[in-house]
Formats: C-alpha cells, sequence, structure tokens
C-alpha cells in the first residue's frame, strides 16, 4: 500500500533570475493561463516579481499586465484544480465527461498523470469502465469528484501515447512505438526521461 502525504513547502536556496527570465516565466504562464499546475506557477510568478519589484503598486502594475485569464478558465480551473489534486494525492475521480460526439458518460478513474498533445491538455489514467488505460481531454471533463480512494499505481508502459484510433493520436500524426512494461524510469513517446 503506497500511501502519499502532505509535506510543507520547501525552502529552497536563493536562486538568481535575470529580468528576462523572470519575464519568461511571465509569458510562460501567460501563454497557458489554463494549464496543470496554473494557480501554483501565478505563485511562484508572484514571489519572483517580489523580489524583482519590491513597490507592491508596481508589482500589481506588472502581474496584472503579464497575466491575463479568460472568464470562462475559471470554471475549468476548478475543475483543472481537482484534477491535479487526484493525481498529486493519487485520488479515484469520478468524472462526468463528454466524448468527440457529444455522449456523456460518468466514469471512475484512477488518475496516473496530465499530459499535453496537439494543443490538449489530457487527464491520462485507468478507466474503471472500460477496465482500459484511457486519455480524458480535459476540456470535455464537465465535472469531477474527489473521492477518498486511493488510486493504485499503474505501470506508466500501460499508458504510452494515445492509439492512432484516439483522436490524441491522431493529432500526433503518428503511430505509437509499442513500449514494453519496464520497471523504473521510463521514457513515453514525445517526452524526455
Amino acid at each position: 500500500m503506497v500511501s502519499t502525504e502532505h509535506r510543507p513547502a520547501a525552502t529552497l536556496s536563493p536562486v538568481t533570475l535575470t529580468p528576462e527570465e523572470a519575464a519568461a516565466v511571465a509569458v510562460a504562464l501567460a501563454a497557458q493561463p489554463d494549464g496543470p499546475y496554473a494557480e501554483a506557477g501565478r505563485g511562484a510568478l508572484e514571489k519572483v516579481l517580489a523580489v524583482l519589484e519590491p513597490d507592491p503598486r508596481r508589482r500589481a502594475q506588472l502581474l496584472a499586465t503579464s497575466l491575463w485569464v479568460s472568464a470562462e478558465a475559471g470554471r475549468s480551473a476548478e475543475l483543472r484544480a481537482v484534477v491535479e489534486q487526484a493525481v498529486a494525492r493519487r485520488r479515484v475521480l469520478v468524472v462526468r465527461y463528454r466524448d468527440g460526439k457529444g455522449q456523456a458518460s460518468k466514469r471512475e478513474v484512477e488518475p496516473q498523470l496530465v499530459a499535453r498533445a496537439h494543443d490538449h491538455w489530457f487527464l491520462v489514467g485507468w478507466c474503471r469502465e472500460r477496465q482500459a488505460p484511457r486519455w480524458f481531454r480535459e476540456d470535455r471533463i464537465e465535472a469531477c469528484e474527489l473521492t477518498a480512494e486511493t488510486a493504485p499505481r499503474r505501470d506508466p508502459g500501460l499508458f504510452g501515447a494515445p492509439s492512432e484510433t484516439h483522436p490524441a493520436g491522431r493529432a500526433l500524426g503518428r503511430r505509437p512505438e509499442p513500449v514494453e512494461p519496464r520497471r523504473g524510469l521510463v521514457v513515453l513517446p514525445g517526452g524526455r526521461a
């Protein structure tokens, strides 16, 4: 049995960033305001700007001009926060999902990771209804509920890249290489070690 415990925030030794590096962080967050861990990213950016610009009014102006979040991002941010919690805490999710044909379903999912493929974010997990790995496009998740049940760890090799028949796989424009199940570090197609 694997247990996940909440740990307090780590204190890092001082990090020196140039203004250009801080701007790169702001640009990355602005480019993906609704990406995974965006809220944590905004918190990190605020800390960086606090060091670079000690005047609170100028810092607030920098933040306001560096980040833009659409009105619809608020709803998706709430869903994403639940998905992120499920992955980080290894908790089963109950997901209300609408597929590419508009069919709605309710699924129990054992979340494994969050992935990005061809301009879409995916919740990658084990679907208990299908008894198989599935890639759920995040913008098609209509609702999700975090349960208290611990999601078992599954071999990362099971998830690989999405199949060529899956929309994410078609978006990649190639057939995934077969992935042999292994223990330890696994490099997924298109990823880094």
